[in-house]
């Protein structure tokens, strides 16, 4: 049995419909019929044929002109003529008019009826699979667009990474940058406390000063804090993201810091330790953080490290100087 593909066959002639019903369901297609163009037009409108079967000449509008409508409703559908007319001027006309074969009647021959409705649907398998390759392959396109962007983006922010020796600038411009290049709502460096028992807001960007300057976290709590504890970068959905639930509530137990759709965490690690966590939090630009600005992030806060470390070992020659 051949794949169920719906064919409509149009034809004033009751048997001669009835012949090519019974001859394509034989082979396992849906077959529907109509007696005219009129009757023929909102079936069209309203299921889906993989083919239509016509006869040029009909009471009321012509084959032709039917084909022609067809095409405009639904390009993709092939139309299939059949006429006892062997005309070359018709056959010309209905192949200019888009006819996707012309069948001469009468059809003796069953094979020829299905070869043509084999060519026909695997015609459109082979473009079905062009389309998914062309989507795929636009798909691949657009990522390796995000991704040159996004090393563009880097380029930039390390030249003012390495453009400055002092530690807090570079948290500043890490954290300010993230921010801007991620076209999120906010975002916020912490770091330990003197104490080393809370997480506190070194550098934030979008947050209410009142609400910066008051935060706690302690290591291990929270989303942030997770990440803190172990080492271990997050891509959050907030759509999905029920197992974090409590740990949102920890970090912001009045929903503003963490906001929908979605929060990027990483850590922020100096000579192999975990010095602190930046969090970007909105989404960028409305949607769930990507794959590739998580791995923005990631890179981003590395290199921010590498420029902590250098300005640390620039400290502490010009100490010993």
């Amino acid at each position: 049995m051949r794949s169920a593909a719906h064919i409509l066959i149009v034809d004033d002639s009751t048997p001669c419909r009835t012949k090519l019903t019974e001859i394509l369901e034989a082979e396992g297609y849906l077959v529907s019929q109509a007696a005219s163009a009129e009757e023929a037009i909102p079936m069209f409108k309203s299921e889906d044929f993989n083919l239509v079967i016509t006869e040029i000449i009909l009471p009321g509008m012509s084959g032709l002109n039917l084909l022609k409508l067809f095409k405009e409703i639904h390009p993709e559908t092939d139309v299939v003529v059949v006429s006892s007319n062997t005309s070359s001027f018709t056959t010309i006309k209905a192949l200019r008019l888009g006819a996707y074969d012309y069948i001469v009647k009468p059809i003796d021959d069953e094979s020829v009826l299905y070869s043509m409705v084999d060519r026909v649907l695997e015609k459109q398998e082979l473009a079905r699979e062009n389309m998914r390759l062309m989507n795929e392959i636009a798909e691949k396109n657009k990522k390796l667009s995000e991704s040159l962007k996004m090393m563009k983006m880097i380029n930039q922010v390390c030249v003012l990474l390495t453009s400055t020796l002092d530690i807090a600038s570079i948290l500043r411009i890490l954290t300010e940058s993230a921010v801007k290049q991620l076209q999120t709502t906010s975002g916020y460096l912490l770091l330990l406390d003197k104490s080393g028992s809370f997480l506190t807001m070194k550098v934030s960007n979008g947050i209410d000063h009142a609400i910066a300057s008051k935060f706690k976290l302690a290591p291990g709590h929270g989303i942030s804090g997770l990440v803190f504890a172990t080492g271990k970068p997050l891509i959050i959905d907030l759509l999905d993201s029920e197992e974090y639930t409590d740990r949102f509530i920890e970090e912001d137990p009045f929903g503003v810091l963490l906001t929908s759709p979605g929060v990027l965490s990483v850590p922020l690690q100096v000579q192999g330790k975990t010095a602190g966590v930046l969090t970007m939090s909105g989404g960028s630009n409305g949607k769930p953080f990507t794959e590739e600005q998580f791995e923005f992030l990631s890179v981003l806060s590395s290199y921010a490290a590498i420029a902590i470390e250098n300005a640390g070992i620039f400290y502490k020659l010009k100490k010993q100087l």
